[in-house]
């Protein structure tokens, strides 16, 4: 079988044209495969960008205000490094166990740029474990030690660099896996590097795209510090609100952090670029449509009807709150029914069971219904295929033959034409047996999980991977599973709150963590990155970075007085607080009694969710043309499942930007569309990201006080029926 006909005839590759389109207009359609790849520059920088990034985002990540410093960072810092030491380092020749190198092959190259940023990707965001390390030491348990939490790190990180080579043929080599959201790096690499070449008389296509770049990185520059701290207002202008400033209705509507976000305008680019969008100038149109359609339907009809309706008492509690209430609508006070971090039935007896906001209970609907959906979705539509597709993996693995496909786009052909040696399957083997032998080590040696836990929650996160991959890599949304792993623990464990979240931490986050490591694999593909070369710089990357980060945490735990609490200020552990809360909800009172009685109709929609894609499919068989291939129920019900944390008017804005740029402007102004779309958007991220780290450090002490800080939905929070105040 052909991966790239391995998604033949599915909804998301209806558009396929306008994705290869996307493709050709970042990708570079030559290759240099003598350009310095893995060098001594790339090791240094790397090394010194991963842990620079690894200790500041560990730093702030127990504090109330956390930042986190992202990849655009390293792929501008990168570039000027990587160029002085071009003009520094010796030439000199080397010879260690027989081969010869040198600290300094000559010019800085794009593949060198490409590896630092992939190396320091690792450290863009804290290892899950330490989540679990916190919430043993302050809350629950006893505290862990130094070696549990680095065994528990590297498993949950690097197993996924496992399921990311079995998987590679499947959600990286066809090129009907885009990976939109590489296409922004590739165009970022790309223009920059266009800017360090000792070459003279640039094109004046890459100039005029240089100078489109600067410009835009400059203005969104400027333009945060208005919105992120003089002006916040035009972070959301809710209009309703406006309309109608006494009016409790009107608010819980239109506020866009407390309500529905209807008529909610934004002109922030961290708003409409969020990270739970992503750009929307790297998502096809399509994939935007079938988002906004899932949104729409579920916070603006579902959602109102049944609060409104009062549907479970809804209106005696606020619209849109993640807070878990008691009986009399006060926030949950899970410390009063815990004893010794256990529940004691007797105290919850006496305080009440836990109610939930209707938009809280939709999302945990949509949760389970979405998992039987997608894994109904991809067996319809692509579950021959990948069978056969497996069947030839396996049978290429015995006999030895290399792959071959015939057919392949531009961007394949030039790769493979390319000669690089794949990664061999037996690294990913070694480095499998190797991660699972430290992972049991861990589970049973600390009790975290026992040894058949810890098995089923990797074979979970093995056979999600692929599903949820196959969305991602069209429509560059990932659907969250998080919440599945915590109910299947809290069934199987009631009563367990370790057990919970290291069920979750080894059965979901390593699964995101083997899609990130997919993404960039993909991402050295369309730079023509040797994959070997790719595979040392994530390995590498991924354990200074888990190393470095559980060091700034035990320093930090060590030697803060009164750290995760409000006297620690600012070093709170507001993150580690909502992950306590979580754990205590999951796997101390469990699904038995959080979703008992009054919500138990919520299962229903797990048999809800494997069946709706089957009506879908049959009409996309019966009508090929017609508007039902364009429909993919798995990206509609990605969206709703990021409420209610996920700001609501970000979806309306989101939308607005990709028809105008991936929908009127690609199919009116193609040229333009293709020279400019990526870069302007790389641009806007950049400029956004510089300016959210500078203004942090100086600004985070400036207050303003004027109508533009103020609170314009004050009532939005209230209950309709209000009993109490909430949060009393």
């Amino acid at each position: 079988m052909e991966p790239d006909k391995l998604l033949a005839g599915d909804t998301l590759h209806s558009n396929e044209p306008e994705m290869q389109f996307m493709i050709d207009s970042a990708v570079p359609a030559s290759d240099d495969p003598d350009m310095p790849s893995l060098t001594f520059r790339v090791v240094v920088l790397g090394t010194v960008f991963t842990c620079a990034l690894a200790f500041t985002n560990a730093y702030y990540w127990f504090r109330s205000n956390p930042i986190a410093l992202g990849i655009p960072v390293v792929q501008l810092l990168s570039l000027p490094a990587g160029w002085a030491l071009a003009q520094v380092l010796p030439r000199r020749q080397f010879q260690t166990f027989g081969k010869q190198w040198t600290m300094n092959p000559g010019a800085f190259s794009i593949k060198e740029h490409v590896l630092i940023s992939v190396f320091a990707n690792a450290s863009t965001s804290t290892v899950y474990a330490l989540e679990l390390i916190v919430v043993r030491k302050f809350w629950i348990g006893t505290p862990l030690a130094f070696g549990a939490g680095v065994l528990m790190s590297l498993t949950s990180q690097l197993i996924g660099y496992s399921f990311s080579g079995m998987f590679h043929r499947i959600l990286v080599e066809p090129s009907a896996m885009v990976w939109p959201s590489t296409l922004v790096d590739v165009s970022l690499f790309r223009t920059l590097q266009a800017m360090m070449t000792d070459k003279h008389g640039l094109a004046r296509e890459m100039r005029q795209r240089q100078r489109l770049f600067w410009i835009a990185l400059a203005a969104s520059f400027a333009w945060y510090f208005v919105p992120g701290w003089f002006f916040p207002t035009l972070t959301m202008l809710p209009l309703l609100c406006f309309a109608a400033p006494n009016n409790v209705v009107a608010q819980q509507l239109g506020d866009g952090y407390n309500g529905l976000g209807m008529l909610a305008l934004t002109l922030d680019w961290s708003t409409i670029s969020s990270s739970y969008t992503g750009s929307p100038l790297a998502t096809p149109w399509f994939a935007a449509c079938n988002l906004f359609a899932g949104f729409a339907i579920f916070m603006w009809v579902i959602t109102p009807i049944a609060y409104y309706a009062n549907a479970w008492d809804a209106r005696s509690l606020p619209i849109y709150t993640s807070n878990l209430f008691a009986a009399n609508g006060s926030v949950y006070d899970i410390e009063a029914v815990l004893r010794d971090g256990r529940l004691d039935p007797e105290l919850y007896e006496e305080y009440g069971p836990v109610r939930m906001s209707t938009q809280f209970l939709i999302m945990y609907g949509l949760c389970f219904m979405g998992i039987t959906c997608l894994l109904s979705h991809v067996a319809l539509n692509h579950g021959k295929d990948l069978w056969r597709t497996l069947r030839a993996a396996i049978a290429e693995l015995r006999s030895g033959r290399s792959y071959r496909r015939s057919g392949a786009d531009r961007e394949s052909i030039a790769y493979e034409h390319s000669g690089y040696a794949r990664v061999p399957g037996l690294w990913y083997v070694g480095l499998f047996v190797a991660t699972l032998a430290m992972g049991l080590g861990a589970c049973q040696g600390f009790g975290l999980l026992p040894w058949w836990g810890f098995l089923l929650a990797i074979a979970l996160a093995a056979l999600l991977t692929v599903p949820v991959g196959l969305i991602e890599a069209v429509s560059n949304f990932q659907y969250g599973l998080g919440v599945i792993t915590e109910l299947i623990a809290a069934f199987i464990w009631p009563g367990e709150p370790t057990f919970n979240a290291a069920f979750k931490m080894f059965g979901y986050i390593t699964m995101r963590q083997t899609l990130q490591l997919t993404r960039d694999q993909k991402l050295g593909r369309y730079m023509r990155v040797p994959p070997r070369h790719v595979f040392a710089a994530q390995v590498a990357g991924t354990v200074a970075a888990a190393l470095v980060q559980l060091g700034v945490a035990a320093w930090l735990m060590h030697s803060v007085p009164d750290i995760c609490t409000d006297a620690g200020a600012p070093f709170t552990c507001r993150k580690a607080r909502l992950f306590y809360a979580t754990t205590t909800i999951w796997g101390v009172l469990g699904p038995q009694r959080q979703f008992a009685g009054r919500y138990a109709a919520l299962y229903w929609l797990f048999l809800a969710g494997a069946a709706l894609p089957v009506p879908v499919w049959l009409l996309r068989r019966r009508f090929p043309r017609s508007m039902w291939r364009l429909v993919s129920l798995p990206v509609v019900l990605t969206l709703p499942g990021y409420f209610p944390n996920m700001p609501t008017h970000n979806a309306a804005m989101f939308t607005l930007c990709c028809f105008v740029f991936n929908h009127i402007l690609l199919h009116r102004r193609p040229a333009w569309w293709q020279r400019y779309n990526f870069v302007l958007t790389a641009a806007l991220d950049a400029g956004l990201a510089v300016s959210g780290i500078i203004g942090y450090f100086a600004l985070q002490h400036v207050r303003v006080n004027w109508w533009g800080t103020q609170d314009h939905c004050p009532l939005s929070s209230r209950a309709l029926d209000q009993r109490v105040v909430p949060g009393t």
